[in-house]
């Protein structure tokens, strides 16, 4: 009885974080669908797609985190093909590959990192400590790894530079001083209040049931 017990308590919990993935899933693509999920600042835009991605990436764990960056950044990448996102458009003309790689993997390793921060810290740190810390991971890990890729892959490029609003000296030197801190704080101040928030009342929920 107890291993039937079990294997059923196993069976809803599947059943429970799929349910769990299919909503974040719905509200990801919601958001990156209507002016919700972005926030223009020049050519740039800050995204608060994060959001349900660390929310997700809290609650079930490694392979949605991943699932759900995965999700984001697919979406990121049809603002560019669409054409909806004017800077996102310029790169993919520029070089469609590197544009996928700034938008996808990049997006797939920001969720990916608070679900594993929480996976290794849930036996020693408390929830509403941890789950704030793990949120403001994965904003910082978007911020980092995208606009890194950025500099990487099209730093030197000059039509970047001047569709940045940047005429002379280094774009890198335009990028931290501005974008990073601007991005940084909204993104990180969203992520790390809602997104923590979220994930102790679903958390809690989950395991009533």
């Amino acid at each position: 009885m107890k291993a039937e017990a079990l294997a059923e308590t196993r069976t809803n919990g599947k059943i429970l974080r799929l349910v769990q993935l299919a909503i974040l899933t719905a509200i990801t693509v919601v958001m990156a669908l209507t002016p919700l999920g972005y926030l223009p600042v020049g050519a740039l835009k800050i995204s608060f797609l994060m959001v349900p991605v660390v929310v997700g990436a809290i609650v079930t764990g490694p392979a949605g985190g991943a699932y759900l960056g995965t999700v984001f950044g697919i979406t990121s990448f049809m603002t560019c093909v669409t054409g909806t996102d004017a800077f996102g458009a310029m790169l993919l003309e520029l070089n469609p590959f590197f544009t996928f790689i700034l938008c996808v993997p990049t997006r797939t390793l920001a969720g990916l990192f608070p679900a594993l921060m929480v996976k290794f810290f849930s036996k020693k740190v408390r929830s509403r400590f941890l789950y704030p810390a793990a949120a403001l991971c994965g904003s910082l890990c978007n911020t980092f790894f995208f606009l890194g890729a950025l500099l990487l892959i099209f730093g030197n490029n000059t039509d970047v530079a001047a569709a940045l609003g940047f005429d002379g000296g280094s774009i890198i030197v335009y990028i931290a001083a501005t974008v990073v801190a601007l991005n940084g704080a909204l993104e990180a101040s969203a992520c790390t209040v809602v997104g923590a928030g979220l994930s102790g009342i679903i958390d809690k929920f989950s395991r009533k049931k």
